[in-house]
């Protein structure tokens, strides 16, 4: 038998040996044994099972209680794994039921679950949350403080916000409140442009309502102006309550503030608006500063007619001259500064003036040449005894000698000095003084074009006092023909005309200074040309109801001086030599116009 056809290894040679690594490896250590080793192998075996068994019994003999508790481990060990059995079987049959409802209990808590998801992540994102929530009272407390450019970062944060989160609740919430908390803003910035703000102020605020884009540049420039209004408006209200207690103190209070505060809406609103540079983006028409500037004209022009309306007012109220000869020139001063941005307006005011002159002027004639006349009417009689002219229109000094006034007016040093002569006629003195404080009030005022009208309202006085004069002239002197007819004394009557004839003369005089005074004296001008003008002025509404009318009425006077033989006194103060610097016929023409020549039998008709 050939060698290949045996085993090849000693688990074919031992197949019913169970194989294992130890075995495996004993039985090559056998193979590699020689053959006396292997002979030797037995006895070698035999030895160590023999030192085994020995050394095992020796171990029981020292280990014994560890064996004891090692079989009642096992015993245990064994009764546990049966109960162990048991309960797992037990197990296994109640892991179905524990998967029911374990599924039951997932879904009754679902929702649970799912709020417990979104507290997690809220609590997670708490910092952040917290900082949404905390946006609309960030901007209130910016609005309150005056820091709108944080309170618009802040807004526009938000509509970042929006944006990315459009569907979220909260995000929604807090641009409600957002929107709410800019529109306070936009209130706020609002009112600002009606407090007391310099340009800086109103700049800046201006810029943050551009910013808002609630309002275009035309609204805006409309809001800006009127807000700027109402200021100015709070303003005067505050000093009305003053109008009623120094009308040119509260009028030159109303102007110093309308002054500034107009030139200040000027000089803002061109800085804000006009003088802004324009971005290249924008069409050549949309907002430009020339669509803008009308707005401006408008506000100017609304303002310029509220102080003529008040000047229409309070001006006229005015009776001192120095009072408004100083408003005039305060606003001449405003006009000037004006004029300087475009709105000199000194050709609106000047007839509000003069027509306060001329009212000033004609209240004072009248007020003093009325005085006169009541006195002069009273003392004609009308029903009563006619007052003698020695009794009241001469001093007890002059009574005797009433002295001679110069029919022609002084020149020299002494043009404008009345003759001391008058001072013996109390009732003429004063009218005199009445007329010369007239006459120096006028001078402080004292405007060119209403010399005309002046002229005719003092020659308008003059003639009612005149004929009041003159018919007083006539009953003093009647009475002392009928009281001669009485056995009266000769020398008592011709008292009565000596006095009567002085005070007459006087009376001239006074004519010729006053209106000499007037326009050469205030005006500086020639009464020949003056009197012209009168000619060709027109009487205004006021003039035609007080009856006024051009030059002085004489009539009458020629005859009634010729009847009682004082007729040169007419000649000398009348027909010639009424005006130094005019000739003597002109003057004559002009004093004379409208004289209806009477009759020498009527007039002495009118002397009994």
């Amino acid at each position: 038998m050939d060698a290949n056809d045996g085993p090849s290894s000693l688990a074919e040679i031992f197949p019913d040996v169970p194989s294992s690594s130890t075995q495996s490896t004993y039985l090559s250590h056998l193979t590699a044994l020689s053959l006396p080793q292997l002979l030797q192998e037995p006895a070698t075996l035999a030895s160590e099972a023999s030192f085994l068994t020995s050394e095992l019994t020796n171990l029981c003999h020292s280990q014994y209680a560890t064996f004891l508790s090692l079989h009642d481990a096992s015993t245990a060990l064994s009764t546990s794994f049966a109960s162990f059995s048991s309960s797992l079987s037990a197990l296994v049959g109640a892991v179905p039921n524990l998967e029911a409802q374990c599924n039951s209990f997932a879904q009754e808590t679902r929702t649970l679950r799912s709020e417990r998801r979104k507290v997690t992540t809220v609590l997670e994102h708490h910092e952040k949350l917290l900082d949404i929530l905390e946006i609309p009272q960030l901007i209130d407390t910016c609005v309150k403080n005056g820091y709108y450019q944080e309170a618009l970062d802040l807004a526009a944060h938000t509509k970042s916000l929006v944006k990315e989160f459009p569907t979220i609740s909260i995000v929604r919430s807090v641009e409600a409140e957002v929107a709410t908390s800019i529109n306070q803003m936009h209130s706020q910035l609002l009112h600002l442009l009606q407090e007391p703000a310099k340009l800086p102020a109103l700049f800046k605020a201006v810029n943050f309502l551009r910013r808002m884009g609630v309002l275009d540049e035309e609204e805006l420039a409309l809001v800006f102006l009127t807000s700027r209004g109402a200021y100015m408006q709070g303003l005067f209200e505050v000093i009305e309550r003053e109008r009623t207690m120094d009308a040119a103190r509260f009028l030159k209070k109303w102007i110093d503030l309308w002054r500034e505060g107009l030139y200040d809406v000027v000089t803002q609103f061109t800085s804000i608006f006009l003088e802004r540079p324009q971005p290249a983006s924008h069409s050549p028409t949309q907002h430009h500063p020339s669509n803008l500037r009308p707005f401006l004209v408008a506000f100017t022009h609304t303002f310029i007619q509220k102080l003529l309306n008040i000047l229409s007012i309070i001006v006229p109220t005015i009776s001192d001259s120095p009072a408004l000869s100083s408003l005039l020139t305060q606003l001449s001063y405003c006009s000037a500064s004006f004029g300087r941005i475009g709105l000199d307006f000194r050709g609106l005011f000047p007839p509000i003036f003069e027509q306060t002159a001329l009212e000033n002027f004609r209240r004072g004639v009248d007020t003093a040449c009325g005085s006169l006349r009541g006195s002069l009417d009273a003392a004609a009689g009308k029903g009563r005894a006619v007052k003698l002219p020695t009794t009241w229109l001469v001093t007890a000094d002059a009574l005797n000698d009433p002295p001679q006034v110069p029919l022609s007016l002084p020149t020299g040093s002494s043009t404008y000095i009345p003759p001391s002569q008058i001072t013996s006629f109390p009732p003429l003195a004063q009218l005199m003084n009445a007329l010369l404080a007239t006459l120096n009030s006028l001078r402080l005022l004292a405007p060119t074009s209403i010399l005309p009208s002046l002229l005719i309202a003092l020659d308008s006085s003059l003639n009612s006092v005149s004929s009041s004069l003159l018919n007083y002239g006539k009953a003093s002197l009647n009475r002392s023909r009928r009281s001669f007819d009485m056995n009266e004394t000769t020398t008592a009557n011709e008292k009565e005309k000596v006095v009567i004839l002085a005070v007459i003369r006087s009376w001239f005089h006074i004519v010729k200074f006053v209106r000499r005074g007037l326009v050469d004296g205030v005006y500086g001008q020639k009464l020949a040309d003056v009197e012209e003008l009168v000619l060709k002025e027109d009487l205004d509404m006021e003039a035609e109801k007080n009856g006024e009318v051009r030059g002085l009425d004489w009539t009458g006077w020629e005859m009634w001086l010729t009847s009682i033989g004082a007729g040169s006194l007419y000649d000398g103060a009348v027909g010639t030599g009424w005006d130094l610097a005019t000739s003597a016929a002109n003057g004559h023409d002009v004093m004379n116009r409208g004289v209806n020549k009477i009759p020498r039998e009527e007039a002495e008709a009118d002397v009994p």
